[in-house]
């Protein structure tokens, strides 16, 4: 990432629309669009212009065709990975990305779906059957075999995560043996609602997904959202509410509020997804944060060394760039 030093104390600060013109450019039409991950810190100097990028950058996002999801710390414990993840899942439209994969999977039988129809009821078994004068039957027991090939034997996606992604498809096609309940059982389970172990055992789950899974469950979405036809997706997460170290009196209170061990938990779990970029396909993080968080070493990314030297630009030189995350202060656009 190109920066260059244009305030007095040599930090770097670009406008708003030139940098989303640089993510637009370089990841988003190209290096996430070909499958790429990284993550971006950005740290804006007033609240004004956080949300000036934020909007810009959804627009970006969303031009593109990416599945956007903007998260705050203030709503989500993001010192929790799975938190993180569930918070991301309950903006995800599961039922619509089963329906573009088993759009796929007509395309690749050379079957076109019911014209006319949403594209989650353009996939009923029936339907398609009926449209392109096959038998109802074999139609299901080609596609089922499509579909148990094409998810079971995916490696790269996580046991669990297949066998829930499965049962989606499996019950848009709408068959004789499809269970509603199923469908909404996989639902609650991929968006960390309480779900009854024995209910789970049904559509062959096992456990509400924990710690120790989300990452992987993270991994499994970017590559599921790919292999569903979109070009990937974009997380924005804002972590300004982990700056306050006091929290306001219980009347003025909304949300959470971090103590200063949360907030090293919250530093660290995004350090894991800086290094773990390899694990994940078409997948960019966006981390908004106030400018203070640059220089505070009490709750700033100097409290935490291991992420920020991951992140901070060693030289504030117009010619280096960083492979991974550079801190970048944006400012507002004076034009606008």
């Amino acid at each position: 990432m190109r920066v260059k030093p244009t305030t007095s104390d040599g930090t770097p600060a670009l406008e708003v629309d030139e940098y989303v013109k640089h993510v637009r450019n370089e990841y988003l039409h190209a290096y996430v669009h070909g499958g790429g991950a990284s993550v971006k810190f950005v740290a804006g100097d007033e609240d004004t212009t956080t949300s000036y990028f934020s909007k810009r950058l959804e627009n970006a996002a969303c031009d593109g065709g990416y599945l956007h999801v903007r998260l705050d710390a203030a709503q989500t414990r993001v010192q929790f990975v799975e938190e993180l993840f569930f918070a991301v899942s309950r903006n995800v439209d599961w039922v619509r990305l089963a329906a573009d994969f088993l759009h796929r999977v007509y395309a690749g039988l050379d079957i076109p779906p019911d014209p006319g129809q949403p594209p989650e009821v353009s996939v009923q078994v029936r339907r398609v059957a009926e449209a392109n004068g096959l038998h109802h039957g074999e139609l299901y027991r080609t596609v089922r075999r499509r579909l148990e090939r094409e998810l079971l034997g995916e490696n790269l996606l996580m046991h669990q995560f297949r066998v829930a992604m499965l049962r989606l498809c499996e019950s848009l096609l709408d068959w004789v043996d499809t269970d509603a309940d199923e469908h909404n059982i996989v639902l609650r389970w991929l968006r960390g609602h309480s779900v009854p172990v024995a209910e789970l055992r049904t559509v062959g789950l096992h456990a509400r997904v924990a710690r120790h899974q989300a990452r992987y469950m993270f991994n499994s979405l970017s590559r599921w959202v790919h292999m569903t036809g979109a070009p990937g997706i974009v997380v924005e997460l804002d972590v300004g509410r982990v700056a306050v170290g006091r929290r306001p009196p219980a009347a003025a209170r909304r949300g959470f509020y971090y103590t200063k061990a949360a907030a090293l938990d919250t530093f660290e779990i995004l350090r894991q997804f800086v290094d773990g970029t390899d694990d994940l396909l078409a997948f960019l993080l966006v981390v908004t944060m106030p400018q203070r968080m640059v220089v505070d070493t009490v709750r700033g990314l100097p409290a935490y060394h291991a992420l920020y030297l991951r992140v901070a630009n060693e030289v504030y030189d117009a010619e280096r760039v960083n492979p991974f995350g550079s801190l970048v202060h944006v400012t507002r656009n004076p034009r606008e």
